[in-house]
């Protein structure tokens, strides 16, 4: 027993010998192995029963050391926790590596890889077993890992729990690894706190699939829980991210990049290829964190799942031809993820992801990807994240080698296999807060995309892009997640708001065969609740935003040419937009709406059509709410802009663009809404700008410095011309449109304009508008119809119009045509026109100022020729409506007059039937009832008045015009020439047309300047006022040319009124400087007239008072604070020039007669080839004048002048201060630059110019020679002067006010007559013969006859005005005074005439008409000299004693006395005498005292009983033929007393009762009491012939020589009265006397025979016998006396009538 007992411990002890020995034998030969094979030191500490401990490995040349504390076997049997049989359990493992000495190391094992591979040398089944038997746990591993990014960093990794199982089913092993918790730490030795650069903890399960028989990775699955990371500030600084790539990457040569380069290729694919066949990644609980410990900074990432799952199936067919060079393995792929945080340091969300699933697959037939992403929140603030940027940026700089740099370079292939991808994106908002702009926020509720890439026979493409409530806000408050706004409600600071979007769209490219076919798109599009606004908030975000993206254009100037060979693509667009706002805001003038109910868009390759229905521009001047209604077009209330319907479409092929606007165009202008306009314009390009410097900074600048180099340095061969675009035709139709623009706050102006079209084709424009209408304040003014305007680059008939004017060097010129069917213009009465057009011209040159902008540096390069016009209207009226008032009543007076007129006959009528009544009826008429019957016909009589009043328009309308002008068939045209083009040369027509007028010598500045060529045709011209029956205008066929020049001076500074605009607030008030010298006109006209009347009378004037204030409305008064010039004075001052006129009959008819409806009684001037000439201060008449009388009866019409070959000449001297030529140097002033003026003295502009008074010349000058017989006559009728006096009454009558005072608003002072302005007045006659004919009556049964070979006679009046006494302010009385006349008549004859027969009933003419000599002489001559004063008379009475103020010379006088020339005397002084009383009798001071009784028999009987019926009253008819009964009329008595005392003829002598007195003739003639030597009348060889009724002979008296002269004396006592003493003196030389006795020749032989005159004395000029006695001689003396004082006295009084009414003559 003991020695089997030391048997057994000498065995045990050799066995643990043999142990010991095989122990230190593996130990050496591991150690020698590892030494020799792996260069790697081996160091075992000990052995224990299946385990080993401290075992070292040492890596010689890395200095690489791997430590395990113990190793050993264990068994499922002894643990539980172990999953398999056999375990091999590691301890602690401790791997130290150093990162500087790995750098070879990867050269042994790429050698190494060249070793052919050799099978496993386990067969699959024993490697089954080994799986399921074997298992590795390792309990601990530390790697420490020195110098990972520089000398002092250490990489720390730790692994616990850590396990690696097998499974292996015979084709595949199966190796799961499980690590439990895994810590790493990269750590970096120094000074600073932040020692630690990252940080990771997680837990690991890894799960690999290795086919066993091919060698390959089949499948992947990683799981990690607990995923923590954080890295810290150091690590970012350090260079262990800028070298780990390098590290890591291996080393690829420059061939592989060459190649790769060469075959495009998709990015990534490469890598899946390189994946397993199945790739699962699950990730749980991430949280990575950013730390910045220097600013106490850190970012927090939590995930919650992360799942990604990789399949590729290599065993099912793959999909062809994927590229032109590959194809692609089926497979699929999917990513998760859920609920990410990012989180900062605040604790605020950067970024908040629900889930994100992502997928692709890869089937035989396609491919298809998809992604669906909910609840994706970002809220990105810059200056939190910036540091993050920054820390990142340094990450980045030198990361990327060169390799990677070409790669990006590289193209992408073609994918030829279809491609299906889907997408769904709901609930993202994405904010951003950057430093140096203000936020912004974009975020929409849902995206999704389905997109298909097809190539059955052609490459097909399609896809579906669908948005919901996309919103993009900017502003201070656009970070903050807001719900979503209202509907119909836009939000100030959102820029963009889409409600939903739907695009679907369609590409074909065919292929193969089909490759000729174009290439096709379809795009359909529909848009709803599209808000878009445009700020400078928004285009600072969106400039910052494109700055970050960096999209920038190289060159966006150079447009790419297309090649001749590129193929042709047809397209087809469907674009809807419903309920579409744009909004401009800005934060000075508030914010622009644009609102389009539906937008359409219908576009192909060959047309596009654009709709528009319901568009409205709309301000919102001022934002008090956060939000703004979004409503219907027509519910916006005052818009700026508005339109129902609008239609464009474009033609391509053709080039041609119609457009269509339907009904509703409006337009509601203003300027404060110009400037809100104009602001956001500026705004909007402002936005432009900065977004285009933002895309393309380097371009702009660039480009525009190219420009001149390239136009003024030509370089290489010329190019070829390029052919010529193209024009775009154009159709543009308007149904109807109705601008308005309000140019003050109350002064708007409206353009009304129905079916308007408008065509351009090439160079031509036409434009078409049925009906026209402009108002203003609401009055509808202009009315234009069938408006027609062409715009033709030549007309035909233009060039004939130039062919008819030499001197015109343009042959030919562009064309405005207009043709007009009708104009009509109305004023309404009292409307103040010209304020409204003032504050119009005011806001025109307000705009030009504000737009001028960088137009104006054009203004130095020549003009070119304006266009010709043509205008062509066929009615054209100008009407000034009366007052409304005044028609109405006058209407109503017409009606009252005439309802009177049938109210008595109603009354006659029923006067009739009641007594009727009374007869038929008697006492049985009951008195009640005849009262009934009045009183119901006079109820009758108003209900007619009434309802006549209430119809009285009802048929006839109303009344309305003032004054109506209005032209038929107008034809204008206008042509400019080169030769007049430009201020010089319009300089040059201006002083050729008015060569008068002086230029100063530094020049005129102008600053409008225009010269045409005029044609003008008219059919008629009638100008009519009110409904007066005659025109006061009537001309027709009227032709006019000539030249027109119009010129505007520049006003100097003081010349420049400034007119206020009040824009409102924020710019207030805007000054507009206005030029305040007037537009001037040059003209030389020739005109050529068939027909011209005037009619014109006083009975108008109240009328033309009317006219002329109506005229006065519409041009507003200069703003010079001067007395207006008057209407002379005005036209000096814009017309200038000459006018021709050629009239073939013109008639002027002056009424004479109050009543403005009369026809019949008026003067008519008839002229007849008439040749009239305007000049500068004269007015030239030639023709042949004839002037008549038209009175209501026939019998007293008559021409009583008639003058052929007439030249009438008017000179106008006007009396000015300065040169009245000189209106250049007129100038104006603005009432702020008023020259100080002495106290009591007004300023007055015009002082130089304006006319103080005017000095009228009249030259009638009859001496042309002409081929005419006929001579000038004058024709009178004693009916004719009694008219003419009524005429002259009538003419010289006192015009009252009319609508004047303070009731009328009218307080301007009364405008000066033109009568009222001569100082002297001049007329010249001169005449080669003359004829006057006087009649007593139109039976011409007496009348007088005188003729005259030659005459001169001119005179020359003066008038002063003369104020009236008293306080009350009255009219000034004009007085005027004959100062010159001068009167030349040779060869005078004057007979009477008279009929044998006495006047019949018929007023027949008798032919036979007796004309007896009455006078006669061979010369006679009148000179009045003008009056002087006293002190002038005294000084001159001693030198010059025979001044007379008439003198009267007769040469030759030859008079006849005989009883035929005595009755025919005496009957027409009886006539004379006749006429006179009853005048005097009927005159208006003669009625004064007869009494009329007024007690006029009622309407109305007595009513009462009566006995007996009455007998019809006896009426008494005046009969003017008897004496009427005195009892009948008082009245109609002393009528007919007045006029019986007519047919008395009672000569009245003078008898002085008492001691008549002595003659005192010589003595009272020898007192030198005279004051005035009023007369003087020279008889030279006078003879005088008197033939008695009984005796036969004659009785001839002569005188060599006769004086007759008449004083005025100073008064003189006679009777103890005070008279006036006229005193008559006669000189007679060498009177003689001679009788006859014989028989003389018969009157009716006409034969007289008179002295001859001899040298010394009078001798008979036949030798008759003379006898007689004392006694005969003595009586015939006695006859000679009585016959000369008889003349002497007739020939007074009649000289002194003429005298006195010549003084108190007015002329007008």
């Amino acid at each position: 027993m003991l020695v089997l007992l030391f048997a057994l411990l000498a065995l045990l002890l050799v066995a643990l010998g043999a142990l010991f020995l095989g122990r230190w034998f593996v130990v050496q030969l591991a150690t020698k192995w590892c030494q020799r094979k792996l260069q790697v030191e081996l160091k075992i500490g000990s052995f224990g029963f299946f385990e080993i401990q401290n075992v070292s490995l040492k890596f010689l040349q890395h200095q690489q050391t791997v430590e395990i504390d113990s190793l050993r076997i264990s068994s499922k049997l002894l643990s539980h926790d172990l999953p398999h049989y056999v375990a091999l359990c590691f301890g602690e493992v401790r791997i130290r590596t150093d990162l500087q000495r790995v750098s070879g190391l990867s050269a042994p094992f790429s050698q190494s890889t060249g070793v052919d591979q050799k099978e496993l040398p386990l067969s699959p089944s024993l490697l089954k077993i080994f799986c399921q038997l074997f298992s590795i746990h390792v309990e601990t591993i530390n790697i420490m890992v020195l110098k990972v990014a520089t000398s002092e960093s250490l990489w720390h990794i730790q692994i616990s729990g850590s396990s690696l199982l097998l499974d292996s089913d015979g084709k595949r092993l199966d190796c799961k690894m499980s690590l439990s918790k895994i810590n790493s730490k990269v750590l970096k030795s120094g000074q600073l706190e932040d020692t630690c650069l990252a940080e990771l903890s997680l837990t690991l399960n890894l799960c690999l699939e290795v086919g066993i028989s091919s060698r390959q990775l089949k499948a992947i699955t990683v799981g990690v829980w607990t995923h923590h990371a954080e890295l810290h500030e150091g690590l970012f600084h350090s260079q262990l991210l800028s070298q780990g790539p390098s590290l890591v990457l291996t080393p690829v040569r420059c061939s592989e990049v060459t190649e790769n380069l060469a075959e495009p290729t998709l990015p990534g694919l490469h890598l899946l290829q390189q994946l397993p066949e199945q790739v699962k990644v699950k990730m749980e609980g991430i949280s990575v964190v950013l730390s910045m410990n220097s600013q106490k900074r850190h970012l927090n990432w939590t995930l919650k799942l992360l799942h990604f799952l990789y399949h590729r199936d290599e065993d099912q067919l793959p999909l062809r031809s994927f590229t032109a060079n590959s194809d692609m393995a089926q497979m699929s792929i999917e990513l998760l993820l859920e609920d990410g945080l990012l989180l900062s340091q605040s604790r605020q969300r950067i970024v908040c992801l629900n889930s994100l699933k992502a997928s692709v697959q890869v089937t035989t037939i396609d491919l298809s990807a998809s992604m669906v992403l909910n609840t994706c929140i970002i809220h990105y603030r810059h200056q939190e994240f910036s540091h993050w940027l920054n820390m990142l940026a340094l990450e980045t700089q030198g990361s990327i080698s060169p390799v990677f740099k070409q790669r990006k370079k590289r193209t992408f292939p073609q994918i030829l296999a279809p491609i299906i991808f889907s997408t769904s994106i709901s609930n993202v908002n994405v904010s951003i807060q950057l430093g140096d702009t203000p936020p912004f926020a974009l975020g929409f509720n849902s995206i999704s995309l389905d997109y298909q890439h097809l190539r059955p026979q052609s490459i097909h493409q399609r896809g579906v892009l669908t948005v919901d409530h996309l919103c993009w806000r900017v502003g201070s408050d656009s970070h903050i997640q807001r719900a979503p706004h209202p509907p119909n409600m836009h939000v100030w600071g959102e820029a963009l708001v889409l409600d939903s979007f739907t695009l679907q769209g369609s590409y074909n490219q065919p292929l193969g065969l089909s490759s000729t076919q174009p290439d096709t798109v379809f795009l359909d599009c529909t848009i709803r609740g599209l808000q878009v606004e445009a700020s400078d908030t928004c285009a600072q975000c969106l400039s910052r935003i494109l700055s970050l993206m960096g999209l920038q254009s190289g060159n966006p100037a150079v447009s790419r040419q297309p090649s001749s060979g590129e193929s042709v693509l047809l397209w087809k667009v469907d674009l809807k937009v419903e309920d579409m706002n744009l909004f401009t805001l800005s934060a000075l003038v508030g914010a622009s709406e644009v609102r389009l109910d539906t937008l359409t868009v219908l576009g192909s390759a060959e047309t596009s059509t654009v709709g528009i229905q319901g568009l409205v521009l709309a301000l919102v001047k001022s934002i008090t709410e956060k939000m703004q209604p979004c409503c219907k077009a027509p519910d916006i209330p005052t818009p700026v802009f508005s339109l129902s319907m609008l239609s464009i479409t474009y033609h391509s092929s053709i080039r041609s663009l119609e457009v269509q606007c339907g009904a509703g165009l409006t337009l509601l202008w203003s300027p404060p809404d110009h400037m809100y306009l104009y602001q956001h314009v500026l705004a909007t390009l402002q936005c432009r700008d900065l977004l285009r410097a933002t895309l393309f900074p380097e371009t702009v600048l660039p480009l525009a410095a190219e420009i001149p180099e390239t136009t003024s340095e030509p370089e290489g061969p010329p190019l070829e011309p390029s052919p010529p675009k193209r024009s775009l035709n154009l159709t543009l139709e308007v149904s109807t449109a109705k601008l308005t623009a309000f140019v003050a706050e109350d002064k708007f102006i409206t353009l009304a304009a129905e079916s308007v079209s408008l065509s351009r084709h090439g160079g031509s424009l036409q434009a078409y508008c049925p009906e026209l209408a402009a108002g203003f304040d609401g009055n509808s003014i202009f009315n234009f119809k069938e408006v027609e305007v062409q715009l033709l680059p030549e007309l035909e008939e233009m060039i004939l119009h130039r062919n008819s004017f030499p001197a015109l060097q343009t042959l030919r010129n562009c064309v405005w045509l207009l043709s007009l069917g009708s104009v009509s213009v109305e004023f309404p009465y009292q409307y103040d026109f010209s304020r409204t057009l003032d504050e119009a011209v005011g806001v025109q040159k307000w705009l030009k100022g504000l737009h001028r902008g960088t137009h104006a540096q054009g203004l130095s390069s020549p003009a070119l020729l304006p266009p010709d016009l043509l205008l062509k209207v066929q009615h054209f009226s100008w009407v000034f409506l009366d007052d409304i008032f005044e028609v109405k009543l006058r209407d109503n007076y017409e009606l009252m007059k005439d309802e009177s007129k049938e109210s008595a006959k109603r009354l006659q009528l029923l006067d009739a039937k009641v007594a009727a009544l009374r007869k038929q009826h008697g006492e049985l008429l009951p008195a009640r009832k005849i009262e009934e019957l009045y009183a119901s016909l006079e109820r009758k009589n108003i209900e007619i008045y009434i309802q006549r009043s209430r119809r009285l328009y009802g048929n006839t309308p109303m009344r309305r015009a003032l004054l109506t002008w209005s032209l038929a068939e107008l034809e204008l045209v206008a042509l400019a020439d080169g030769s007049f083009h430009g201020p010089e040369r319009v300089l040059e027509q201006v002083r050729e047309l008015d060569p008068g007028s002086p230029f100063t010598a530094e020049g005129v500045d102008l600053v409008i300047q225009w010269c045409r060529v005029l044609k003008c045709n008219v059919k008629t011209f009638l100008v009519r006022i009110r409904d007066y029956p005659r025109y006061l205008f009537e001309i027709h066929d009227w032709r006019l040319t000539g030249r027109l020049a119009g010129t505007e001076q520049s006003g100097q500074p003081c010349s420049r009124r400034r007119q206020i605009l009040h824009l409102g607030l924020p710019w207030g008030n805007v000054a507009v400087e206005r030029n305040m010298p007037p537009l001037k006109f040059y003209h030389d006209f020739r005109s050529e007239i068939f027909q011209y009347t005037v009619v014109w009378g006083p009975c108008w004037d109240p009328a033309w008072t009317l006219i002329g204030q109506s005229v006065d409305l519409l041009t507003k008064p200069s703003a010079d604070p001067s007395p207006p010039l008057p209407w002379w004075d005005k036209s000096r001052l814009l017309f200038h020039g000459d006018w021709h006129m050629d009239i073939e009959q013109a008639n002027l008819h002056q009424l004479a007669t109050e009543d403005p409806y009369n026809t019949t009684e008026n003067m008519h001037w008839e002229w007849s080839h008439l040749s009239f000439h305007w000049k500068p201060g004269q007015f030239v008449f030639k023709g042949d004048l004839d002037v008549n009388v038209r009175t209501a009866s026939k019998y007293d019409d008559c021409c009583f002048l008639h003058l052929p070959d007439l030249c009438m000449t008017l000179d106008l001297q006007w009396l000015c201060h300065g040169n009245p030529h000189d209106h250049h140097s007129v100038t104006l002033r603005a009432p702020e630059f008023l020259p100080e003026v002495p106290l009591g003295q007004f300023h007055d502009s015009y002082r130089a110019f304006r006319s103080e008074n005017l000095n009228l010349s009249i030259r009638m000058d009859l001496t042309r020679h002409s081929g005419s017989i006929s001579q000038p006559r004058i024709l009178l009728y004693s009916s004719t002067l009694r008219w003419m006096q009524n005429f002259w009454a009538t003419w010289t009558s006192v015009t009252r006010p009319i609508c004047r005072g303070k009731l009328f608003n009218n307080l301007k002072p009364s405008k000066k007559k033109l009568g009222q302005h001569y100082k002297q007045l001049s007329y010249t006659a001169l005449f080669p013969q003359l004829q006057v004919h006087y009649w007593a009556s139109f039976a011409q049964q007496r009348g007088i006859q005188i003729e005259c070979s030659q005459g001169h006679v001119f005179t020359r009046g003066a008038q002063r005005l003369i104020p009236q006494a008293g306080t009350v302010m009255r009219r000034l009385i004009s007085d005027w005074s004959v100062t010159q006349m001068v009167s030349d008549l040779s060869q005078v004859t004057v007979h009477l005439m008279a009929s044998p027969t006495e006047e019949n009933a018929d007023h027949c003419l008798d032919p036979l008409i007796t004309k007896t000599h009455l006078l006669s002489l061979s010369s006679l001559t009148y000179e009045r000299h003008s009056n002087r004063t006293a002190e002038e008379e005294l000084s001159t009475r001693d030198a010059d004693p025979a001044f007379h103020t008439h003198e009267l010379h007769l040469v030759d006088l030859r008079a006849s006395w005989t009883t035929t020339n005595r009755d025919i005397a005496f009957g027409l002084y009886d006539g004379y005498k006749k006429a006179a009383v009853l005048k005097r009798n009927l005159s208006t001071e003669a009625l004064k005292g007869l009494k009329i009784d007024t007690q006029m028999p009622a309407k109305k009987p007595k009513r009462g009983v009566q006995t007996s019926a009455p007998a019809p009253p006896h009426v008494n008819t005046p009969s003017f033929s008897g004496r009427p009964d005195k009892g009948s009329s008082g009245g109609a008595y002393m009528l007919q007393k007045l006029i019986e005392e007519t047919d008395r003829f009672v000569v009245f002598t003078e008898e002085e009762s008492g001691v008549s007195d002595q003659l005192c003739g010589i003595a009272a003639c020898q007192t030198d009491d005279i004051y005035n030597r009023n007369c003087l009348i020279e008889l030279v060889n006078c003879q005088m012939v008197l033939r008695g009724a009984e005796t036969e002979g004659c009785v001839i008296v002569s005188a060599a020589k006769a004086q007759l002269l008449q004083c005025q004396h100073h008064p003189a006592w006679y009777g103890d009265t005070l008279k006036q003493k006229t005193s008559w003196t006669c000189l007679l030389d060498g009177m003689q006397y001679f009788a006859t006795t014989e028989s003389s020749p018969t009157e009716q032989d006409g034969r007289q025979l008179w002295l001859e005159i001899g040298t010394s004395q009078l001798k008979p000029s036949k030798p008759n016998k003379f006898s007689g006695s004392f006694h005969a001689a003595t009586a015939e003396c006695t006859i000679l006396v009585t016959a000369m004082t008889l003349i002497l006295s007739w020939q007074h009084r009649l000289s002194h009538l003429r005298f006195m009414r010549t003084r108190k003559k007015k002329i007008f």
